[in-house]
């Protein structure tokens, strides 16, 4: 998730940062104000007699960073219109995405084009296409299965014994973890709030005077969508969800980064979902736990590993009694994902707004 810039340190002039900030296309008050859970919306619009499935969609204004629409997010409305073209059939979860950014997407309409490629016992293989303005700008592969079918079959895989199982990789109830400001170029700042995990900050920190090791920088961070409490989790904002990692850059040390802005636009974003959603009521609805590793930066492209976890309470909110000091061994991970990604100047994005075509 990237943290909070100093405005005045980006390379952008004042008008510029207002620019960038307020610069999608305008829409209705409704739509501004959409929480994740509306904004992740796709209708059926046309079917094909090889089974192609066209979705559509309007890629909500405020769910981008500066002039372009946040790639989870694009990811989450592809997510959307697959698990409805599966919803019907034997193999209704997602178990894995893997998709690559062609091109940056905007605010506005969409076509998410959506094939079955094939179906087995166990699984399905789907591919998609994000359109817009007459381009392909993301293709995706994805596989739906069973969750309760694999779990229950008599040639499924085993598991990890639960005394090998990882724990919960966040140290700080997330009851008593000290909120952080949100980016000031994500214009859906107000409809989440997280906070770091300060384990996580400190050993980082000691890369300065203890030098390499083997993990390289380490992030933990609660984040919760704000939601109406009817809302539960969907493995539709999972994606989202894992694009919320902050860039290795921003965590290094003001000595090495001199106040250089850059904007992080993804490569590839690879998810293997590992459960259904949503969780069982011991797991909170709108909170979720991400824990990333960042061990290599070389020539503005960077690799990202990270996992996310389900929470024992919702972020901000005081528990009742006592808090369980074993709640880090009763939380379940529920996504695990790899991206790519590359540092670009962040008028690159500006351009957007103006309506250029940039290229990466």
């Amino acid at each position: 998730m990237p943290s909070r810039s100093d405005k005045n340190s980006s390379g952008l002039s004042v008008k510029q940062l207002s620019l960038l900030k307020n610069s999608a296309p305008r829409f209705s008050l409704i739509s501004l104000m959409a929480p994740l859970s509306e904004a992740i919306k796709t209708t059926s619009k046309e079917s094909f007699e090889d089974g192609t499935q066209i979705y559509e969609c309007t890629a909500d204004p405020q769910w981008a960073f500066g002039a372009v629409t946040y790639g989870g997010y694009a990811l989450g409305l592809v997510v959307d219109a697959a698990r409805k073209l599966q919803a019907p059939t034997s193999h209704p979860d997602i178990i894995h995405l893997s998709g690559q950014f062609l091109r940056a997407t905007t605010p506005g309409h969409m076509e998410i084009r959506v094939t079955k490629v094939r179906t087995g016992n166990q699984f399905t293989n789907l591919t998609a296409e994000v359109h817009q303005k007459n381009s392909s700008n993301i293709t995706v592969q994805l596989v739906f299965g069973n969750f309760e079918s694999i779990s229950k079959s008599a040639v499924a895989g085993v598991s990890l014994p639960t005394s090998h199982v990882p724990l919960h990789p966040l140290v700080v109830h997330p009851s008593q973890a000290k909120l952080a400001p949100p980016h000031w170029a994500q214009r859906f700042s107000e409809h989440y709030i997280h906070a770091h995990d300060p384990y996580f900050e400190e050993k980082s920190k000691l890369l300065e005077s203890e030098g390499r090791n083997v993990d390289g920088l380490m992030l933990g961070t609660w984040i919760r969508l704000i939601e109406a409490e009817e809302v539960q989790m969907s493995p539709t904002y999972i994606p989202f969800v894992v694009d919320m990692i902050q860039v290795p850059w921003v965590i290094l040390p003001e000595e090495h980064t001199k106040g250089r802005v850059f904007w992080n636009p993804s490569l590839t974003i690879a998810i293997e979902f590992k459960c259904r959603l949503p969780l069982p009521p011991d797991h909170a609805s709108h909170t979720l736990a991400i824990f990333s590793r960042k061990r290599h930066l070389k020539d503005g492209i960077w690799n990202d590993s990270t996992e996310i976890w389900s929470a024992p309470a919702e972020l901000g909110d005081e528990v009742q009694g006592e808090i369980d000091e074993k709640w880090r061994e009763k939380m379940v991970c529920v996504a695990v994902s790899s991206q790519v990604a590359f540092m670009a100047p962040p008028d690159i994005n500006l351009r957007y707004a103006k309506g250029d075509k940039s290229r990466m």
